[in-house]
């Protein structure tokens, strides 16, 4: 399998099977090597992985130079977006979020979020019985997510759905098996969404500039730092940011889950005897099949790396769930062990581009997680097609999750 955009094309088993054969077959000959893509690296091993992930000044974030310059729109979007800047920016930038976004904010989500997992499977049962037939990525884990993200942002329930269907479209905006910089059609698409949600939000923002409440929006529209604020245009890159990295990745984690737990009974009945035990599933889950599976840098001088010299201007590709799977870092890493200390793996990120949004996706999974296993004692999952997966093949999970669900009796 050379070409990853045909793993696109495949039922979820094989689509697995081929795309950590590929890894596979690649780490075992390389640490790092050449991309099929011109002027693309890819790397496949943990300790070059970390090596990229640690070195913001040799392997940068900030793609904003290839935005075109009749795109500003996207470029001044991308400024509150600390994911894809480096320092100092990155810096003062982080910091004023980290006020914002504390652990006491995420901490008291907590009762929320379970009343809405309850509320989301009452639905469910109310309208289709003890047996009852879902999606569970469209109708739990997704509108979850969501709903958790708008209103922590203080969005209106009127609009959640929009909020959802906005992030969908944002992660999903490079082609699919696309490793390089995304084209200018993908990056026109990007800058259409981008200006419509820029403009909502900026709304959003100076209602609550003028009223602030109990939100993370108005917070960040007061917050300050060393005498500096916000601005509107960084606050709305701050909003986009989340809506990427804190709905999509922990619905996808919920999923993956599901669905891991499903192919491993033992563990599954591990985990139903012993709710204790979730918490290193789903850091296992994060190691064996993270939702997001590959992280790019740009190199911005000629870097040593697992012995090739990368040139300076080269995209990096660092595919993390390679990394996972390497046997120098982890023992019998294809074997799925909720008992293994995964703690080392890099599905959030690691150095200063940790992703600041890792408690809550662990939280929301957990939750959700553990409400599906309370009330219903059997949870089925076919294996065939009707499974969908992202486009993208830097989301591994399904977008469309069929499932049945078996109440308690």
């Amino acid at each position: 399998m050379n070409d990853l955009s045909a793993l696109t094309r495949l039922p979820f088993d094989r689509r697995i099977e081929e795309f950590f054969m590929y890894l596979g077959g690649r780490r075992g000959t390389e640490a790092v090597g050449e991309s099929r893509e011109p002027g693309v690296w890819e790397v496949f091993r943990y300790d070059e992985a970390v090596q990229v992930l640690g070195d913001h000044r040799t392997f940068s974030s900030d793609m904003n130079h290839f935005i075109p310059e009749e795109q500003r729109q996207l470029a001044r979007a991308a400024r509150g977006n600390f994911v894809g800047i480096d320092p100092p920016d990155h810096t003062q930038l982080r910091g004023l979020v980290s006020q914002a976004f504390s652990p006491r904010v995420t901490a008291a989500l907590e009762p929320r979020i379970g009343r809405l997992a309850e509320q989301l499977l009452d639905d469910i049962v109310a309208e289709r019985g003890d047996k009852a037939s879902c999606d569970l990525v469209g109708e739990f884990a997704g509108p979850l997510s969501a709903i958790v993200i708008a209103e922590l942002f203080g969005i209106p329930e009127s609009d959640h759905t929009m909020i959802a269907e906005w992030a969908k479209a944002l992660l999903g905006s490079r082609p699919a098996g696309e490793l390089s910089i995304a084209d200018e059609a993908a990056m026109q698409n990007t800058a259409d969404l981008v200006r419509r949600a820029g403009e909502y939000l900026v709304h959003h923002i100076t209602e609550r500039r003028a009223r602030p409440q109990d939100d993370l929006t108005s917070r960040l529209a007061t917050t300050e730092v060393d005498g500096k604020r916000l601005d509107d245009e960084e606050i709305v890159g701050v909003i986009g940011m989340f809506l990427i990295a804190g709905y999509l990745p922990a619905s996808v984690l919920t999923a993956n889950t599901v669905m891991a737990l499903d192919e491993h009974p033992a563990a599954l009945a591990e985990v139903r005897s012993d709710p204790a035990l979730l918490p290193g599933a789903i850091e296992e889950v994060l190691r064996w099949r993270p939702p997001l599976v590959r992280d790019q840098r740009l190199t911005t001088r000629d870097a040593d790396l697992g012995g090739r010299t990368v040139p300076a201007g080269s995209m990096v590709c660092v595919w993390l769930a390679s990394a996972h799977r390497d046997p120098f870092r982890f023992e019998n890493p294809d074997l799925f062990d909720i008992h293994r200390n995964a703690g080392r793996h890099l599905a959030f990120g690691k150095g200063i581009h940790y992703c600041l949004g890792a408690p809550l996706a662990r939280l929301e999974a957990r939750i959700a997680v553990e409400t599906l296993l309370r009330r219903f004692e059997r949870i089925e999952i076919p294996r065939d097609e009707s499974v969908e997966f992202h486009e993208s093949i830097g989301v591994l999970g399904p977008v469309r999750l069929p499932t049945t669900l078996f109440a308690r009796r």
